[in-house]
């Protein structure tokens, strides 16, 4: 019934928050020793998810029976270490201005999911008051 917007939105919007989060807490341990800065990997595996959507191809004898559809339960935000670098001498690898700058752009990534899918509820509700 509902379109793609209700299964991918709220694990974006999901995603988008623990980002700030994990930033926030990258930040906040900028002069902790030997403190190795997190990432989360969302857009990864939604792109996974919807590359392998097609891998599975079903055979039907009308189209209405079974389709490929995306499926979005397993699509998960990941939080991954960045072990392998290291840019200051007491082990930390926090870029301050990287994180503040990865800060601004998820902020608005999440305005922007915000908008549509306030949008997308808002044009059920137009379309559910329009059959009474």
């Amino acid at each position: 019934m509902f379109d793609i917007n209700f299964d991918v939105l709220p694990k974006a919007l999901d995603a988008s928050l623990k980002k700030q989060q994990t930033i926030a807490q990258n930040i906040a341990n900028y002069n902790t020793p030997n403190y190795k800065r997190k990432t989360i990997s969302f857009e990864e595996e939604l792109s996974k998810a919807v590359d392998n959507k097609d891998q599975l191809k079903l055979k039907t004898n009308k189209e209405q029976h079974l389709n490929n559809t995306l499926s979005l339960e397993k699509v998960q935000a990941k939080e991954v270490t960045q072990d392998e670098t290291s840019i200051r001498n007491d082990g930390n690898n926090v870029d301050i201005d990287a994180e503040v700058a990865d800060m601004v752009q998820n902020t608005l990534k999440y305005n922007g999911l915000t908008r549509m899918m306030t949008y997308a509820i808002n044009r059920y509700n137009t379309a559910i008051r329009s059959i009474k």
